[in-house]
């Protein structure tokens, strides 16, 4: 029997290629678009499939363009094409020449159905959906632990909030029975102590890579989490289920994080503006207080003490002398009347008269003395008044300040012992020494000794040699 030639692999190729060109020089074929991608060149990209095959397919601008519906992932269409060998790359490809729409595709369909059904229940509707933290101290990440979206996400936060505490709970996103295994990581995450908010999602992919989340089991438990949701899947053209449930949807994995953590520059410029306004406070309580010293300096009842002690003085002295007149015109009277006895009347009275004046010369002393006192104290009444509201206000000053010291200590601790943490979780220890005190530089530290290490994760105790017992061990 004469020996089959010997062909070369380009041969073969160009065989097959005429060979698939003379059986199926064109064929209509039914399957759903998987991978869908349109590019720049204009040149649409995807795969044909059913459950039990798939070719991957190029549909060419020129015949793109005159297409009457958008394709996309999860339609089921009706193709037509032409088999094509591709010889370099030792694959089959779909020329398609022409297509149109075959109904929904399978998921497509599945997608639709579950969403109109959560929707008649009431699962989208914004009222049952809980407000974000303004200031989360810890969240909660539902994502693979190797997907482009973690980085992402902790890129972001690791930038506008260092030190913020979070915990991982690693899922499959994708693939047979992802949807269940995304929805009881969540039940787990959610029963962690403190959470305060919950990012879940991942990168972008077909429609088919990102169906996990249009699990009808993760949407109930999404919608049940008594903690906020931010549903992050895929990019900004994506929507998913969880997407549509959750408290807030984010565009992308990056955008999530940015939506649930505000900068820590925000809250110092808050604190800063409390500063002012307390300061603004204090100097109306000290214009208000000034006010009133004024106010107060200036009563009738302060004003000219000496001008009101001498018209004492002259009523006193006018008082005197009506008493002294009238008595001269009763004993005048009586003289008329009695004209025996007006020499001796007039005897006693001027008898009278001269110890009466005696008396008044005696009282004039104490009457100055009397009228100088209160003339002092007038003069003192409003300096008393004026020092003693100083008194209050320095004392009101003085505890503003100290309240304002004690805030500003606080939030130096508060500071401090951020810094600590963070410093901590980068891998640095601390060292303390027996006492227990912090050792920050080297002359703190003991020729030799016990010391105690402060790591992330534990204490461990530590031997501190002088130089020259270190080298002897060593040799």
């Amino acid at each position: 029997m004469a020996e089959s030639a010997v062909l070369s692999v380009a041969e073969l190729a160009q065989r097959l290629s005429l060979h698939l060109e003379r059986e199926f020089p064109a064929v209509w074929v039914r399957g759903e678009l998987s991978g869908y991608k349109r590019h720049s060149s204009g040149h649409h990209y995807f795969t044909l499939k059913d459950s039990d095959a798939q070719f991957s397919a190029v549909l060419w601008r020129s015949r793109a363009e005159r297409l009457s519906f958008r394709p996309g992932d999860g339609q089921a269409v009706e193709a037509l094409v032409r088999i094509v060998f591709y010889g370099p790359g030792g694959r089959l490809q779909l020329d398609v020449q022409n297509m149109r729409p075959s109904g929904l595709g399978n998921l497509m369909q599945r997608f639709l159905e579950l969403k109109d059904k959560l929707r008649a229940e009431g699962l989208f509707d914004p009222d049952r959906k809980k407000p974000l933290p303004s200031w989360p101290q810890h969240i909660g990440l539902l994502t693979a632990r190797r997907g482009a979206a973690l980085q992402d996400i902790l890129k972001v936060l690791r930038r506008r909030r260092p030190g913020l505490t979070l915990t991982l709970r690693s899922t499959p996103v994708q693939g047979a029975g992802a949807g269940e295994a995304l929805a009881d990581n969540l039940r787990l995450l959610q029963a962690v102590p403190g959470l305060d908010l919950i990012i879940l999602g991942r990168g972008g992919g077909s429609f088919e890579d990102l169906f996990a989340f249009n699990s009808e089991t993760l949407a109930r438990v999404i919608a049940a989490c008594p903690i906020p949701v931010i549903s992050a899947v895929g990019h900004e053209v994506d929507l998913s289920i969880s997407d549509m449930v959750a408290d807030l949807r984010a565009p992308t994995p990056s955008a999530a994080a940015e939506l649930a953590v505000p900068e820590s520059r925000l809250l110092a410029q808050q604190l800063d503006g409390l500063r002012r306004e307390l300061g603004r406070g204090v100097a109306r309580r000290v214009r208000t207080a000034r006010l009133r010293l004024d106010g107060l300096a200036g009563h009738r009842g302060l004003e000219k003490p000496r001008q009101r002690l001498l018209e004492a003085r002259r009523a006193l002295d006018d008082a005197i002398s009506r008493s002294l007149a009238l008595l001269e015109r009763r004993l005048a009277a009586a003289g008329d009347q009695l004209p025996g006895l007006y020499h001796r009347l007039r005897q006693v009275l001027k008898s009278r008269a001269a110890e009466t004046a005696l008396r008044l010369h005696g009282l004039r002393p104490r009457l100055r003395a009397g009228l100088a006192l209160r003339t002092q104290h007038w003069r003192r009444g409003p300096d008393g008044a004026r020092r003693a509201l100083e008194r209050a206000l320095a004392l009101q000053l003085e505890r503003r300040r100290e309240r304002l010291q004690a805030v500003g200590a606080r939030l130096e601790r508060l500071e401090t012992g951020r810094l600590r943490e963070w410093a901590l979780r980068l891998g640095f220890a601390e060292l303390h020494g027996p006492d227990g005190h912090w050792l920050r530089r080297a002359v703190d530290l003991p020729i030799e000794g016990e010391l105690e290490l402060v790591l992330r994760d534990g204490r461990r105790q530590a031997r501190l040699v002088p130089p020259t017992e270190a080298q002897g061990d060593t040799e």
